[in-house]
């Protein structure tokens, strides 16, 4: 995890449960400022991941997962816009999202009649540099601007939600979210703001 040290609060915020008293008064990573840190450690993952993630990245249900990095630890994707309108689905592993780029959109429903009804009981749009953590069984419904891109980490890898990426559509999506998350380096939070307008 040395490599990745940058990383840290984000993998600290997966140890946490969804309880009051687990949910920590400040942690580091709400602090803000680690846009900047967060780009740069994506686009080295980028720059190192190989064709052999595609068999682990996955489009679906309006999003593509690239997996950038994967060990013992933490599970790395970068998520990206892809075609179709996102179904409420349910989580299935505890995750915590980082936006990079873009606005990333969230409902959340308390339940299925909810979802039937189209009443989600939490709506909230995530602009760069947010982060939210999202916890196993929560009933979601998750969108990304086509800009969007974001960093999401888990303890393992992510139960594929959709088909699976060929390696040469793997790599194209790698590219394209590359020219996405560059700005970031040279305009910072302004910069890429500015391009959802």
């Amino acid at each position: 995890m040395t490599r990745l040290a940058l990383l840290a609060p984000v993998t600290a915020l997966l140890d946490q449960s969804s309880a009051p008293s687990d949910v920590p008064d400040s942690p580091d990573i709400l602090h803000g400022g680690w846009l900047p840190h967060a780009a740069r450690q994506a686009l080295t993952l980028i720059t190192g991941a190989h064709a052999a993630h595609a068999e682990a990245s996955f489009t679906g249900n309006g999003h593509t997962y690239l997996l950038l990095h994967h060990d013992d630890d933490v599970a790395l994707y970068l998520r990206t816009h892809a075609e179709g309108t996102p179904a409420p689905a349910e989580a299935t592993e505890k995750t915590v999202t980082l936006t990079l780029a873009g606005t990333h959109y969230l409902e959340c429903f308390r339940h299925r009649g909810d979802v039937e009804a189209d009443h989600p009981w939490y709506l909230r749009a995530f602009p760069p540099e947010s982060v939210y953590a999202c916890h196993p069984g929560t009933l979601r419904a998750v969108e990304t601007s086509p800009d969007g891109v974001q960093l999401v980490a888990a303890r393992v890898r992510l139960a594929p939600e959709g088909r699976p990426l060929a390696a040469d559509t793997y790599l194209d999506r790698l590219t394209a979210a590359q020219a996405l998350i560059a700005p970031v380096l040279t305009g910072g939070r302004a910069a890429t703001e500015a391009s959802t307008r």
